[in-house]
């Protein structure tokens, strides 16, 4: 996946020392590398980077990779903001018409540091009476904002694949998945850049297409010792435009890391799968984020004994804890880096402690070829996926953006596609399947067609069968209750208890009740709860209706002509009137 950290100004120290902070066998001290189409324009690609390298000092402090040219402003800039802030609730005064904090100006800060409030300026005056604060000097609070400097992509491979790599029987077979995740990494940043801008035009409304200059860090080994590939891939601030230099748009930047951890991750098993013949299953992110994978084969078992990290969370994570409480035991957790690790001792502890879990390499590789798609049914089904998760989206009330539907593709795609095929295969999808809404920003929101919902409305013949045997079920169910009934077997209360759910739980879990206490059988139980949810979307649609009616009745009434509603209440208004002469 692709965790991603903003960098600012004074955070740059990390970054300069991340090259001689793992313990990759054969190699204990590597180096980073620069990427990018921006880093070829500047004659920089693929040059190492060494331990306070001084052409990554120089990018840092936006100038040219020798220091003599400035290529952005401000990326040492420290700005202060002077604002009112809620001494008990730590909340700031906001504005009422859009919700955003109220800044004072460096005077009217000034003025309250004074103490004199008979010079204080109109505004601020108004201010303090508005909110009601009587004590000014204890609410102000000026908070520094810092430059952002960068943003620090973590492609981390799934746990399986770091651990197939340390327990790889040879050194050229974990070069080799080293060389896939590699080649993974370098597909995401291909995305990244992609959708790399930067602001032109008056006041930067605009934006424009960029070169991207990557620094790049590959390490092995977590903090806690374990297995774990993941590269640092340190998105400099600046991107380079056609007659231009800048820094990028922070927005896109942000949106694009899920789209670009699915592109690593689709890419990293594919590569595994083609490579070395393994089985992989699905291991889902949270909803709308994409799917990782793992390896059949390796055992839970193993999974934990290289779990050092997770284990110490879990200890200390209490599930009553905030979000905010969580992240700072996790913080706890990080322990300092031990350079004084011997990288060859390591890899024989984890080559020991695989083979004491029972693993065997010869009973994880070589279990299929490669999966792809070949038939008509399965790109079918291939495009149902991608047309659900896109409806997922749309039922959530989220704008369906570009990333979107990149991390839908990616993810259905589950290493059957290359980051090639990937992007013909979006640029199809978008093109045939989804209908597009420019915005005034120039990006597009999308929503699916007629024939987008036909795809996902798709179904297999087997699917078919499998509903219409459904309702066949459903059909011989209330046929033999009814035959009971007319035999005189059950009543007519319980006929329609349990043909119609009469005196029955409506609810899902009041039913699932009854039926464990014996009232109702596991069948009669589904049943119920199916004729439930049917009846529930029943009475949607006719609601839908019924909104629809009201909105085309109304739609077409001049705003001069009164409706007869109104005419009603205004002849009854008018009737009350004379009442009370």
């Amino acid at each position: 996946m692709n965790s991603i950290s903003i960098i600012y100004t004074g955070g740059e120290s990390y970054y300069l020392e991340l090259g001689k902070d793992d313990y990759y066998t054969a190699q204990p001290e590597p180096e980073g590398v620069f990427l990018g189409e921006g880093a070829k324009t500047l004659k920089i690609a693929g040059q190492q980077i060494k331990e306070n390298d001084p052409v990554l000092k120089n990018l840092f402090e936006g100038k040219s990779p020798d220091g003599s040219t400035s290529l952005r402003q401000g990326m040492n800039r420290i700005r202060e903001y002077n604002l009112l802030v809620n001494p008990e609730t730590k909340e700031p005064v906001r504005r009422a018409d859009n919700n955003r904090p109220i800044y004072l100006n460096r005077f009217e800060a000034n003025q309250i540091k004074n103490g004199n409030s008979d010079h204080y300026s109109k505004r601020l005056t108004k201010l303090l009476k508005e909110y009601q604060i009587d004590d000014p000097e204890r609410w102000l609070t000026t908070e520094k904002h810092r430059s952002v400097i960068g943003f620090d992509n973590v492609f981390s491979a799934p746990k399986d694949v770091s651990i197939l790599w340390a327990l790889a029987p040879t050194q050229r077979d974990r070069d080799k998945i080293m060389g896939l995740h590699e080649r993974a990494v370098r597909s995401a940043l291909g995305y990244l850049e992609e959708h790399t801008t930067i602001r032109s035009g008056k006041q930067g409304v605009k934006t424009e297409k960029a070169k991207a200059v990557f620094a790049t860090f590959t390490h092995t080994t977590s903090r806690d010792l374990d297995p774990q590939l993941h590269t640092h891939a340190l998105m400099l601030n600046l991107g380079i435009g056609k007659e231009k230099t800048g820094t990028l748009t922070n927005g896109t930047v942000l949106q694009a890391r899920y789209a670009s951890g699915m592109v690593y991750q689709n890419e990293l098993r594919r590569g595994i799968e083609q490579v070395y013949g393994v089985k992989t299953y699905d291991q889902p992110f949270q909803k709308g984020k994409g799917v990782s994978f793992g390896i059949v084969g390796i055992s839970q078992e193993t999974k934990d004994s290289f779990s050092n990290r997770r284990r110490n969370i879990q200890q200390r994570i209490d599930p009553g804890m905030t979000a905010k409480q969580k992240r700072a035991e996790v913080l706890k957790t990080r322990k300092p880096k031990d350079k004084s690790v011997d990288s060859k001792a390591l890899l024989k502890q984890w080559q020991a402690r695989g083979r004491e879990q029972g693993f065997r390499w010869d009973k994880v590789i070589g279990q299929q070829h490669s999966q792809d798609l070949k038939s008509k049914t399965d790109y079918r089904l291939f495009y149902r996926e991608v047309a659900s998760r896109i409806s997922e989206q749309e039922k959530r009330g989220v704008a369906v953006r570009d990333h979107h539907v990149a991390t839908a593709v990616h993810t259905a795609s589950r290493g059957k596609f290359g980051a090639s095929e990937a992007r013909n295969l979006i640029a199809g999808f978008k093109k045939q399947l989804l209908k597009a809404h420019p915005h005034k920003n120039g990006k597009n929101a999308y929503t699916l067609n007629d024939l987008g919902k036909r795809a996902l409305n798709y179904r297999t013949i087997y699917e078919k069968a499998a509903h219409i045997l459904k309702e066949l079920g459903k059909a011989q169910y209330k046929n033999r209750m009814l035959f009971l009934y007319a035999t005189g077997k059950i009543s007519g209360r319980d006929y329609k208890r349990y043909t119609e759910g009469k005196g029955l739980p409506t609810s899902t879990i009041g039913i699932r009740v009854y039926e464990a206490l014996g009232f109702v059988s596991k069948k009669q139980a589904n049943y119920l709860i199916s004729r439930q949810q049917q009846l529930k979307l029943q009475d949607t649609q006719k609601q839908q209706q019924r909104s629809r009616k009201q909105q085309k009745a109304f739609r077409h009434v001049p705003i001069t002509k009164m409706t007869n509603f109104e005419q009603r209440g205004r002849s009854s208004s008018s009737r009350d009137q004379e009442q009370e002469r």
